[in-house]
């Protein structure tokens, strides 16, 4: 982690050398304040992108997560492919009621 705080030191210091180039040629009045709203909205930019990478991160750490939980799953068997599944079908109550309801209509219409 301190690598990683040298190595944006670095590159705030890289920045604000170029910056301070660019700015010489504005006047003196400007200059300070222009430079103060650029460093804050370059702060401002890099921290909401290291937000949204470290937000990528998690969520495909998450999704690696439960594609390996499903993978085991699958190679245990606990999961049926499509194919193997059983066709859903009303309850086995409702059916024998209505074979019981197919059976009266044919008793009575013989």
């Amino acid at each position: 982690m301190a690598r990683t705080t040298a190595k944006n030191t670095n590159r705030a210091e890289v920045a604000q050398t170029k910056i301070d180039r660019l700015v010489e040629k504005v006047d003196e009045g400007y200059g300070k304040v222009l430079i103060e709203q650029l460093t804050q909205r370059l702060d401002l930019a890099a921290t909401e992108f290291s937000k949204e990478i470290e937000d990528l991160v998690e969520r495909l750490n998450e999704n690696t997560a439960t594609q390996e939980e499903l993978l085991g799953r699958i190679k245990g068997g606990a999961i049926l492919s499509s194919e193997d599944q059983p066709v859903p079908r009303e309850s086995d109550k409702e059916i024998t009621e209505w074979e019981k309801r197919l059976t009266r209509i044919e008793e009575s219409a013989q």
